[in-house]
């Protein structure tokens, strides 16, 4: 069995057609008995059956899974990793969403140390991951960064938490980001995972761990959602748009590798655990106030989105409303339809989210909240 090393990086390859190349990757990467696993509404589309021929074609045995879910949980992971077991499996090709993704690298991690639980691996759980199986990420949206991040994030049916697995082991040994797989998404999905992309940049700008190498990436992402998502969303598929919302997508996941994620996210993991909304909208629903919050705190940060969105830093809150409207990002009331939760409760559900708060400038008040959630609603 072949193990990919501790702190190997991803290779990207991106382009129309890259996929035709999966099968002399992963025979590259030493896999001989591949996992398939993709999602269910891709596998027997002519994508889908091209990626498996292209496996076939290079002498691999291939097993093929469709059990991929939104916001993976426990319990089916760890039920895939025992069918991967049967099947003795050296190596994974992920093709679908960030849900895929994830499934894939913890399915990964647990072949690899041979265990059947993942919650030792969880962030703070007390086990090391010291290696996974060779990961080949095919991402099939443009959004979650996930094809290049050492990050998996599980739902915990038993919290209703999304909980994070985060160690370079976790790194895809190769991401073949063909925009073309993008190009049937609706557009409810192409704004939720491009809201996603954009969360990313904006609060890896705005972090404490923030750097100038993640800030380059951050604002050139913005750079691109900025013209191309609303174009999307509102006149469907143009393979300008959908390459260059693909490309965006893994440097916002670059840059967040590096600069990491705060108050967004923070809020978008809380509300995707407990009432199972989608990401991307979840991650930006309070974002016009949080940038409003962090502002004072990062002004080199406020001043480059607001060159990006061509407006004033004073501006850049409601500038990106309006963009986020313009997109058809639904508010706060309308996401947790039909849940009716309190100001109160809404606020204890943030702050669960501890280590995500904790690398914002501005770790807000109480009455911050109120404010911010009001503003939203």
């Amino acid at each position: 069995m072949s193990i990919q090393s501790q702190f190997s990086a991803t290779r990207v390859v991106t382009g129309p057609g890259v996929i035709a190349s999966v099968g002399s990757e992963a025979k590259g990467l030493g896999m001989s008995v591949v996992m398939l696993l993709i999602d269910p509404f891709l596998a027997d589309t002519p994508a889908g059956n091209a990626i498996q021929a292209a496996l076939s074609a290079a002498g691999l045995t291939v097993v093929r899974s469709t059990a991929v879910e939104p916001d993976p949980s426990a319990g089916t992971i760890q039920e895939l990793a025992a069918w991967a077991a049967q099947h003795r499996i050296d190596g994974i090709v992920a093709v679908g969403g960030g849900s895929a993704i994830d499934t894939a690298k913890a399915v990964g991690l647990l072949r690899a140390h041979n265990v059947q639980h993942i919650a030792p691996f969880y962030h703070g759980g007390g086990a090391t991951p010291a290696a996974m199986l060779p990961l080949i990420a095919v991402p099939t949206t443009a959004g979650t960064g996930s094809e290049v991040t050492f990050v998996a994030i599980v739902t915990e049916p038993s919290t209703q938490r999304k909980l994070l697995i985060r160690h370079p082991v976790l790194t895809p040994a190769v991401a073949l980001v063909d925009p073309e797989l993008t190009a049937t998404m609706p557009a409810a999905l192409t704004m939720a995972t491009g809201m996603d992309a954009l969360a990313h940049s904006l609060e890896s700008l705005t972090s404490t761990m923030s750097s100038p190498m993640s800030d380059a990436l951050a604002g050139a992402a913005i750079d691109i959602i900025v013209p191309a998502l609303p174009r999307l969303v509102r006149h469907g598929h143009n393979p300008t748009d959908r390459a260059a919302m693909s490309n965006a997508a893994t440097i916002a996941g670059m840059a967040f590798l590096s600069g990491r994620l705060h108050l967004g996210h923070a809020v978008g993991h809380a509300l995707g655990g407990a009432y199972h909304v989608p990401h991307g909208p979840a991650c930006v629903v309070l974002m016009p106030q949080i940038m409003a919050l962090v502002a004072p705190a990062r002004p080199i940060a406020t001043a480059r989105i607001a060159t990006a969105f061509g407006c004033t830093v004073g501006d850049v809150p409601a500038t990106l409303q309006r963009f986020m409207l313009d997109c058809g990002a639904p508010n706060l009331r309308t996401l947790i339809t039909p849940h009716s939760p309190s100001v109160a409760e809404l606020i204890a559900l943030f702050r669960g989210e501890e280590r995500l708060i904790n690398l914002s400038p501005i770790v807000p008040t109480t009455s911050q909240w109120e404010s911010m959630i009001q503003a939203a609603w």
